[in-house]
């Protein structure tokens, strides 16, 4: 059954990796939702959380909101929490709530701004796919708001895809400024499969690797190795001189698959390629383990927090 999980525990969701994009830039970030999903966002996938503060809120949509659409509510809720907080934008993030109910977020855009004198950023996701693809849409959607042909000011490297997420917590992606210059940037960087799709949609030549590794293959990997991570790390470590194969539950993009790389969707995949793999080494989060008891190799922890939740 394609997905089906006996072990490990639900991946974080879109909605979750729009958030973590959005969570220290400023913004008002509404979660359209009755507040199951932000709560989960903020309980379990937002690393930062207990640390940092974001205004994270959820729109509170009772049953007859979302059953007759009632955004005017929404948007005059939003409209007299941006009246108490100093807030840069509004982001409103999707889920399935939206979703089903077919959303029109070019609407809620224009309605909402009519209650506010701030940029609104929309980011359509629906819970129903992975933190990559929601960090993807909230990249796309700021770029669309800030993002201006005639940057103010030039910048150097800049490194897309660096989220706490993918790399925990200690991390820092992109700032709102950093965002409203990134057409002036001299190099991009993509650190993450969110990272090489929001650098794809800019039309900008960039280069794939991930900071973290560059100059730091992890103690222990050694012999041929699996790496069971996002794209990037992957590809980061094989470019270092790691005899790896790539395992990913996420995207894996042309520009980094090779033979023997696969882009997997359940435990079984795991499973199989370990068993018939012949690795030497597993380079992966810890929690994996689990799905192969029998495993006698030489096993590298790389945590991701959008699979285990360990900071």
């Amino acid at each position: 059954m394609k997905g089906l999980r006996k072990v490990l525990t639900p991946f974080a969701p879109d909605q979750s990796g729009a958030s973590g994009v959005l969570y220290s830039m400023g913004a008002l970030i509404v979660i359209i939702d009755a507040g199951g999903c932000t709560g989960n966002v903020c309980g379990f996938d937002e690393p930062r959380w207990h640390e940092s503060r974001s205004a994270v809120f959820s729109a509170g949509l009772r049953d007859m909101d979302a059953i007759l659409g009632r955004d005017e509510l929404l948007a005059s809720k939003i409209g007299s929490a941006v009246e108490r907080i100093d807030t840069s934008f509004v982001a409103v993030i999707g889920t399935p709530v939206p979703a089903t109910i077919g959303t029109d977020y070019k609407a809620l855009k224009k309605l909402i701004e009519g209650k506010v004198d701030i940029p609104v950023v929309p980011v359509v996701s629906n819970g129903m796919k992975l933190y990559n693809e929601g960090e993807k849409e909230a990249y796309k959607a700021l770029i669309d708001e800030f993002a201006t042909d005639t940057p103010e000011v030039e910048t150097g490297q800049l490194v897309i895809g660096m989220t706490p997420l993918t790399y925990g917590k200690d991390y820092i992606d992109l700032t709102l400024d950093d965002i409203k210059n990134i057409r002036g940037a001299k190099k991009l960087v993509a650190a993450s499969a969110s990272g090489i799709d929001a650098c794809e949609y800019l039309g900008k030549e960039f280069e794939i690797f991930s900071p973290v590794f560059k100059n730091s293959i992890p103690e222990g990997i050694k012999g041929k190795t699996l790496v069971c991570h996002d794209e990037v790390v992957g590809k980061t470590l094989r470019d270092a001189g790691v005899n790896c194969d790539i395992a990913t539950f996420f995207k894996l993009h042309d520009s980094v698959k090779q033979d023997g790389d696969k882009k997997i969707t359940q435990e079984d995949e795991f499973i199989e390629m370990v068993r018939d793999g012949g690795y030497d080494t597993i380079a992966a989060d810890i929690c994996l383990k689990e799905l192969v008891p029998d495993y006698e190799g030489n096993w590298v922890d790389l945590k991701c927090f959008a699979i285990s939740g360990r900071t």
